[in-house]
């Protein structure tokens, strides 16, 4: 099962941050799960692990940074082009 990446492991925190970012900006469900599956992403590697979910308040919304905004805006663009 997979569980949330923390900093110490660069590649699953940015595959995870991916699959955050790309939820935040998909229009449906459907749109979502094509983007993900374009990248070879999946659903859970975006989902908090089982055993932190209810335990911890939540922590503070931290909103994406500029870089975080375009880099997002960028993907989806070209994601968006080449499936037209």
């Amino acid at each position: 099962m997979a569980t949330t990446p923390n900093r110490s492991d660069p590649r699953r925190w940015q595959r995870h941050r991916a699959v955050r970012v790309l939820a935040s900006h998909a229009r449906d469900a459907a749109e979502l799960a094509e983007l993900l599956d374009m990248l070879g992403l999946t659903p859970s590697e975006g989902r908090p692990p089982p055993d932190t979910v209810n335990r911890e308040p939540p922590p503070t919304p931290r909103h994406a940074s500029p870089t975080e905004r375009n880099l997002a805006t960028a993907l989806l663009a070209t994601v968006t082009d080449a499936i037209r």
